[in-house]
């Protein structure tokens, strides 16, 4: 289960145990995995803040076997009832002053994080900044406990010195800190170690994977015909710009969206028509692109706008039309952002569910916020978004955040440096499109998007490599995954 600092404390203080008996538990599994990790022998260096985090530390540490534990106090005594008991259980154990550690770092095999736990916000201070500077330059193996110390829980900010762990060991629950690896770096791997706590039926932050996703994926029955599982429309492309709209249809095609109509500029017609034979087009021009589209509008279940739509005749008035008429999502991508860059006041006044899909600069111009400032605190501003502006936001970057209006949360896990490259994100807006014409629950279906568009990637590298991944590929890649499932 991923679930954030209140919905932690819940679960703790819904237990049934004692502070002193939780710490007790996750000091015993911090123990455990610290021997797993370490041959007989080992020096361990644990560090240890004034709250509860370093409580566990006091308790593994007088649990491990065979290890020779050593205390640093990097802020003083506990000051919690809980951990100053667990300290006082564990005196017996030597200590090293923080004026010693630039001497003695390199005698120990392993340092352990206990400093700062889930509830950690703000800003790191001298000393500890100081300490954590001369940890993350020596070397040493380093372990944290449930969070690295310097970064937050929740939104996955971390302080510039926050400390960097080969092993971070989540206790009992993945936090957001956790499923945002790729985009903090902050540790090489991550650990669960069960508490044994019981947990809540739900949690806000949806899980995907390929177990997950077949369970939600509608099968064709005998009796099912091109139009069963609802009609797709693409508007996108222009002059200069017809591989996106391509790329869209792909997209589409890689989930089996069995009708797709096509609507496109009279000048890239003849290159898309020519590259794909099974969906309806739909060319229209200045004159007559209302006409074409208000025809549309009734018979699709979702719509995908704006991928390569720099060129469009009326660009502005089709995305309109799309926000308008439709009576289906409507995904909106690339040049559709753009758009609505200083008029996102239009989408409190769409009535159909609205998928927006900027990467973290086009976000950033959106909000009119610093590039830096989005990526420290991406999830605030997400979330904040979603909720003021009642639409889907699918945040692109190495671990894709999707944030619903209603306060659901995904992030991906999924995908490679692969997707690296001009197109993949024309690719996700097919996707999209497909699924939602599948799939009637309109964030699970934009968590499966997100999910299959990074594991095709992983998929597709197993014969292909990292650096000339062809985008072109998908359908096939997906054909020979849904054989596998029985599809």
């Amino acid at each position: 289960m991923i679930i954030h600092t209140d919905g932690m404390k819940q679960i703790e203080a819904n237990s049934g145990r004692s502070v002193e008996e939780l710490m007790e538990e996750a000091g015993k599994a911090v123990a455990k995995a610290i021997e797993a990790h370490t041959e007989p022998g080992a020096r361990v260096l644990f560090l240890c803040g004034k709250g509860n985090n370093g409580g566990d530390a006091f308790v593994a540490g007088r649990l491990l076997q065979q290890r020779e534990a050593v205390f640093m106090l990097c802020e003083g005594k506990p000051n919690t009832p809980a951990a100053l008991q667990a300290y006082e259980a564990a005196k017996h154990i030597p200590s090293l002053s923080t004026r010693s550690l630039s001497r003695k770092i390199h005698s120990f095999d392993v340092i352990v994080d206990a400093v700062y736990g889930f509830g950690y916000h703000g800003a790191l201070k001298e000393p500890v900044e100081k300490l954590f500077r001369i940890v993350n330059k020596s070397g040493v193996r380093v372990f944290s406990i449930d969070i690295n110390s310097g970064c937050e829980a929740d939104s996955g900010y971390c302080d510039p010195d926050a400390l960097h762990s080969d092993i971070t060991f989540a206790l009992d629950c993945y936090k957001p800190f956790h499923m945002m690896r790729k985009d903090h770096k902050m540790f090489d791997s991550c650990e669960l170690l069960d508490l044994h706590l019981p947990h809540p039926a739900y949690s806000p932050y949806a899980e995907m994977n390929e177990e997950l996703f077949f369970a939600s994926f509608p099968h064709k029955e005998e009796d099912a015909y091109k139009g069963t599982f609802g009609q797709i429309l693409i508007a996108s492309g222009s002059y200069g710009m017809a591989g996106a709209l391509s790329l869209n249809i792909l997209g589409a095609k890689t989930v089996g969206a069995s009708y797709i109509h096509a609507a496109v500029p009279k000048e890239i017609y003849p290159i898309a028509a020519a590259r794909h034979i099974t969906p309806v087009f739909h060319p229209f021009d200045e004159g007559n692109y209302r006409a074409v589209l208000e025809d549309l509008m009734p018979s699709v279940r979702a719509s995908v706008f704006g991928s390569g739509a720099v060129y469009m005749p009326r660009k502005s008035d089709v995305m309109d039309i799309l926000l308008q008429e439709s009576k289906g999502p409507v995904v909106l991508d690339a040049e559709g952002l753009n758009l609505l860059q200083h008029n996102t006041y239009i989408l409190r006044f769409v009535k159909c569910p609205v998928i927006l899909t900027p990467h973290i600069r086009e976000f950033a111009r959106l909000i009119n916020k610093p590039i830096h400032a989005v990526m420290d605190h991406r999830m605030h501003y997400a979330e904040t978004f979603a909720r003021e502006n009642n639409v889907i936001l699918v945040l692109k970057g190495p671990n894709t955040i999707v944030v619903s209006p209603a306060g659901e949360y995904y992030i991906n896990q999924s995908g490679n440096q692969a997707l690296a490259q001009a197109g993949s994100g024309d690719l996700l807006a097919g996707i999209l499109g497909g699924m939602l014409s599948l799939t009637c629950d309109v964030f699970k279906a934009v968590c499966m998007a997100v999910w299959l568009h990074g594991f095709l990637a992983e998929e597709g590298c197993k014969t292909h490599s990292i650096q000339n991944f062809p985008l072109e590929e998908y359908p096939r890649i997906m054909d020979e995954v849904f054989r596998r499932h029985g599809f």
